[in-house]
């Protein structure tokens, strides 16, 4: 949703729906903007920094990605600590089958031979060592300009 209107107030933009909503309020006659109003809460310390990136990108002055595009999430941390612990075993010396077992489900190392060569979590488990030695090969660069 992405709504705007002029009020006595001045110009009032809202961006986004349900509980990701962006309500901006821009005083009349304001040539640039220069003020963000934040309620105090968890996480104000990356509210503060966006806003203030914001307010550079919309001057045309920022430069890089917003720090809310780069923060880590839950899921992305639980993935890289994956990928480094894959790498740890891949340096001393584990086969895939033996990192799978560790990283993805145990009961693995009881398959046949036969049935590990066709399996999704050996396929699974190249990915991934394809991703980490990316990240490793210079691919930290993007996680760190929030891509």
């Amino acid at each position: 949703m992405s709504l705007r209107f002029v009020d006595a107030d001045g110009l009032h933009i809202v961006i986004g729906a349900g509980h990701d909503v962006i309500r901006l309020r821009f005083e009349p006659g304001l040539r640039e903007p220069g003020s963000v109003i934040l309620p105090s809460e968890p996480g104000e310390r990356t509210r503060v920094q966006t806003s203030m990136w914001f307010l550079r990108w919309f001057r045309g002055r920022a430069r890089g990605p917003s720090p809310e595009a780069s923060k880590l999430t839950d899921f992305r941390k639980v993935r890289l600590l994956k990928l480094l612990r894959l790498l740890d075993m891949l340096r001393t010396g584990a086969s895939a089958r033996e990192i799978a077992e560790q990283l993805i489900d145990p009961s693995l190392g009881s398959l046949s031979a036969a049935a590990w060569t066709d399996c999704s979590e050996r396929k699974k488990i190249g990915r991934w060592t394809v991703e980490a030695e990316r990240l490793v090969d210079g691919g930290y660069r993007d996680l760190l300009q929030g891509r």
